[in-house]
């Protein structure tokens, strides 16, 4: 399978979510492009981008996230617009590399992503190390999502384990502010003696080595992606998309809460790690911290009052 490159590395305005953060990014320098590429075609489908409502949407359906450790997402984008056109995706693709942007934007609040397209007309982004230190601190402070709707959950016997995962997150931060590795604020949120939780051992060099760590990170990535996704509208018309899904709660919180009592399993927090790493420690606490609140939110979605 060929990799082309689209760029070496982009810089990407943080949106509430990556998945948003990619559709916005991909909005933008297709949107333009494309109907002038169509235009140069001789294709009269101008007029109807330009008026469908679902438009924007359609760049949002077009993303999944890739399990492999490797914090990936791919986007069908190409696919879907080469539907409407006698391009074909890897066409597309290439006029997406001619059009490709240079980004100017602020760095403190950006996302670096790498790029590429393959042979098939899938378009990849992969988060850099210092992308997932970047978005990691800004889900510990971003707002709790209290807009979700309720549902009706029938059973609560496989939610016991996410109650009891978020009982457990809540007991081992307690512990870690009573040997004062970390202070707790009131709502549950960490800071430490230099008010950052370091999520980087270097500029290229992620913190979590461990696949419990990596694993817990990418089911993060999901979680907050179902959460917002529910909530995604256009901002430029105030019309949500038609045939918008909601979120499977119940199997969001049920990943989250496996994945960290697996994180907790494997990633030693207290005892000699303390002394040998106590970055190490901290951003393990992190984690947990982040795990715990949006345990939280998925709880409250299903009805339960923590």
């Amino acid at each position: 399978m060929k990799i082309f490159p689209l760029s070496d590395l982009i810089l990407l305005p943080l949106a509430p979510t990556i998945a948003r953060t990619i559709a916005d990014y991909l909005l933008s320098i297709f949107q333009q492009p494309y109907i002038n590429l169509l235009q140069k075609n001789g294709e009269d489908v101008v007029s109807e981008l330009s008026q469908d409502s679902s438009w924007q949407w359609q760049f949002q359906k077009s993303i999944r996230q890739i399990s492999t450790l490797q914090y990936q997402y791919v986007s069908t984008i190409a696919h879907q617009l080469a539907a409407k056109s006698r391009l074909t995706p890897v066409e597309i693709c290439k006029h997406l590399q001619i059009s490709l942007p240079a980004q100017k934007v602020d760095r403190s609040f950006d996302l670096e992503l790498h790029c590429w397209y393959n042979e098939a007309g899938y378009i990849y982004f992969q988060l850099t190390p210092t992308a997932i230190s970047t978005w990691l601190n800004y889900i510990h402070n971003l707002p709790l999502d209290h807009s979700a709707q309720h549902c009706n959950s029938q059973s609560t016997d496989s939610l016991d384990l996410a109650i009891y995962a978020h009982a457990r997150c809540c007991s081992l931060l307690k512990l870690a502010a009573a040997e004062k590795l970390v202070t707790i604020t009131a709502a549950w949120q960490l800071s430490t003696s230099d008010s950052s939780i370091e999520w980087l051992i270097a500029e290229s060099n992620s913190i979590f080595e461990h696949p419990a760590e990596q694993r817990l990170i990418e089911v993060l990535m999901a979680v907050l992606d179902g959460i917002y996704s529910n909530n995604w509208q256009l901002e430029s018309s105030g019309v949500f998309p038609p045939h918008r899904k909601t979120p499977n709660w119940r199997k969001l919180t049920i990943d989250l809460a496996q994945s960290w009592l697996e994180f907790h399993r494997y990633c030693q927090i207290f005892g000699d790690l303390k002394r040998q790493n106590p970055r190490l420690v901290i951003a393990r606490c992190g984690l947990t911290a982040i795990s715990r609140r949006y345990l939280q939110v998925l709880l409250e979605a299903l009805g339960f009052r923590l």
